[in-house]
């Protein structure tokens, strides 16, 4: 290791004394600002290798069949910046080429050939992280290169959006694994995305862009400031005429609802689009209309649709005699089953009583005042 870190200080004076990297002592104009060019042709840098081998800092998944560290597995992991840490060199960056290799491996070896999800999950986030790290400090501008950036940054998407739904289970699938930080890179990789979308329009073919422009759509529900009518007119006309972007707009409108507020200026006011529509949002969601990954950013708002559902329910059926039953509210709430369904009522208050004519249970809206807005 000290062989190693001789010469990685060596490299470090010789890509400043090239213009490849910053002199830390010599101020810059932000005119001069230099942007890093990856070298790395590997997964993972060499120093990087050598010094979580000796720190025994080996994931499972880079591991040989007998359990050793094997280099040609490892994959370079995310390093947040901070304080005291020294900028990456270019044999710490991996070019487009050696990310877009990093990302097959990810996908069609890890992935494709875990257990489960959740056996590779946390490998795989924080791989793809690093990836989208490289891609950012890198700053791509050749159209060649912006394709890579595209194709990794729309698999890794994909790949965010099927563990929101695979892995929203009760009892997580490991103990690190957090549904908000999962949504957060969701978010950041998508806006990411979008930029490619919106630099590179006319230079790079984006023959998926529909597809994620409509998960952008529905991920929006209920976004604080509702500006997306106007974002969407600025698309191109294949874009927002795309079938898939027409029904996420509908996904849009029928999960929003009137009764929360949004900005960005004060004081907030109502959506003026909302339908409030939740019987059309769960047919859709149903329907073969939607996809698979559609379906799956939609689920992030089912809560959301069944509360402003119960609540909607609350406010125009209180004080009539009207019986909601069991069976009826597990329909309208989208629900699999009625255990789920009175577990959701009783959450925000409700109670579900005996019939008077001895049939099926149903929902006492006289059960509570105020919590179907919780």
């Amino acid at each position: 290791m000290s062989f190693l870190k001789k010469r990685r200080e060596q490299e470090r004076i010789h890509a400043i004394a090239q213009g490849f990297l910053a002199d830390p002592d010599k101020p810059r104009t932000l005119a001069e600002a230099i942007t890093p060019v990856g070298t790395c042709p590997d997964m993972c840098p060499e120093f990087e290798r050598l010094e979580r081998i000796v720190q025994k800092d080996v994931w499972g998944p880079e591991l040989d069949d007998q359990g050793a560290p094997d280099e040609q597995r490892m994959v370079k992991k995310f390093r947040r910046a901070a304080a005291g840490i020294d900028e990456q060199l270019p044999s710490d960056l991996r070019p487009p080429s050696a990310l877009k290799n990093t990302v097959d491996f990810l996908f069609n070896d890890k992935v494709a050939n875990a257990e489960s999800l959740g056996s590779v999950h946390h490998f795989v986030w924080d791989r793809t992280r690093a990836v989208r790290n490289d891609f950012s400090i890198q700053q791509i501008t050749k159209p060649a290169d912006v394709q890579v950036a595209i194709e990794c940054y729309e698999r890794i998407a994909r790949f965010h959006i099927l563990s929101l739904h695979q892995l929203a289970v009760p009892d997580k699938p490991y103990d690190k694994y957090d549904w908000y930080q999962e949504r957060e890179q969701l978010d950041r990789t998508l806006l990411s995305l979008m930029q490619y979308y919106d630099d590179s329009r006319g230079r790079v073919e984006c023959k998926n862009e529909a597809e994620f422009r409509a998960y952008l759509i529905i991920f929006q529900a209920q976004d604080p400031t509702p500006d997306l009518e106007e974002r969407v007119n600025t698309w191109p006309i294949s874009v927002k005429s795309d079938r898939r972007v027409r029904i996420a707009l509908d996904l849009n409108s029928a999960a929003s609802n009137i009764v929360d507020p949004q900005g960005p200026l004060k004081p907030r006011a109502a959506y003026t689009v909302a339908r409030e529509d939740w019987a059309h949002f769960f047919d859709l969601v149903r329907s073969n209309k939607v996809s698979y990954l559609m379906a799956c950013v939609s689920e992030i708002y089912f809560k959301l649709v069944r509360r402003t559902t119960l609540n909607a329910i609350w406010r125009g059926f209180k004080g009539h005699v009207f019986e909601f039953t069991l069976s009826l509210m597990t329909h309208i709430l989208g629900f699999d089953d009625t255990e789920q369904t009175e577990t959701f009522c009783q959450h925000f208050g409700f109670v579900f009583k005996e019939s008077t004519s001895g049939g099926e249970t149903f929902l006492d809206l006289d059960s509570q005042k105020h919590k179907a807005q919780a």
